[in-house]
């Protein structure tokens, strides 16, 4: 029998366990079951479309210069996007909101523990929403060599293994989100307390943000997404893969673009790097040297994004206005200010 979440006095639940599970309820970038993703995280508000690049054919460009590696990139929107640092100060500081909240209705609710709201649950290579780390695949040719497709550890990742998350029992829930099982609006009192609007989590939420969303501006977060999935497609980029492809075949590989790679083959997909995964990977990003992939792609990427932004100067003002919101909220609830 799991212990319940109900009752003050009750059995305690695992604080990082069930503040991780809370996550993945209301997800704001989504929960990762760690396996490599060479794209950019979508944003939990709204359906990403092709909507929002209006203009037709492929945006020019003025030139491609060779690029070899990630590190030095940044993309137009990025300035826009909440970083992984900050999502994690504006989730900590939401449990920190939430505890309170949840113990004035009775519920036995843990303090955030270490870590909590942290980026340690996400893969170590995924430090922005943009994920410029992944967003071209694999392309530093040291971690090929020793980790293959595999993310590297990382000082911030969690080394020990959780506890079976225990979701909160139909109460809580409903006082945590405002929400029943099935999404439908949970009842506005609980045992004579009015439920805040949201549960104690959207009160939580509006507090830091303003009433905002909370994360990346939908704007912004769709901009990072429809360049990279237009830019994809571009045939500028289809060109390089096909680049990419023939240099594959000649080291003995057959993958048409380097999105296909390393595929579902479990000689490469193990929970640990094999010989094989490292000698794919090590020529993936060979073959991306080789033929400038990351020049190429980064460029169209680049283009896609000035064209969308181009008209959209007042929206992502708003969009930068609510990551500095957020931020600054959380940093004061981070401080004491209750």
């Amino acid at each position: 029998m799991r212990p319940s979440s109900t009752a003050l006095g009750g059995a305690a639940v695992r604080s990082a366990a069930l503040l991780s599970v809370l996550a993945c309820l209301v997800a704001v970038t989504g929960c990762s079951d760690g396996t490599a993703s060479p794209r950019p995280r979508a944003s939990a508000h709204g359906t990403t479309h092709q909507g929002t690049d209006v203009a037709r054919g492929t945006p020019p460009v003025a030139g491609v210069p060779v690029i070899l590696g990630v590190k030095s990139l940044v993309l137009p929107i990025e300035p826009y996007l909440v970083t992984d640092r900050q999502m994690s100060a504006v989730l900590r500081a939401r449990e920190e909101l939430v505890a309170p909240c949840m113990r004035r209705f009775g519920f036995a609710w843990p303090d955030p523990g270490p870590g909590t709201g942290d980026s340690g649950g996400m893969p170590s290579g995924m430090k922005n929403a943009a994920n410029m780390d992944r967003r071209y695949g694999i392309t530093d040719p040291a971690l090929a060599a020793r980790h293959g497709y595999h993310f590297a550890p990382d000082a911030g990742q969690r080394t020990t293994k959780e506890p079976p998350a225990t979701r909160p029992d139909a109460d809580a829930l409903a006082v945590l989100t405002g929400r029943t099982g099935d999404g439908t609006p949970a009842p506005s009192r609980y045992h004579g307390l009015a439920v805040p609007e949201g549960g104690c989590q959207g009160q939580a939420t509006a507090r830091l943000t303003g009433g905002r969303p909370l994360g990346n501006d939908p704007l912004a977060g769709e901009i990072n997404i429809v360049s990279y999935q237009k830019s994809r497609a571009d045939p500028r980029v289809k060109a390089v893969f096909r680049a990419w492809s023939a240099c594959m075949r000649k080291r003995g590989y057959s993958y048409a673009a380097p999105t296909d790679a390393p595929g579902k083959d479990p000689r490469f997909t193990g929970p640990a790097p094999t010989r094989q995964e490292i000698a794919l990977a090590e020529a993936d990003v060979a073959c991306k040297r080789q033929t400038n992939v990351i020049g190429v792609w980064f460029t169209v990427d680049t283009a896609y994004q000035r064209r969308m932004m181009a008209t959209k100067g007042p929206e992502l003002a708003h969009a930068k206005d609510a990551v500095r919101i957020q931020t600054a909220n959380a940093a004061r609830v981070l401080n004491g200010d209750r």
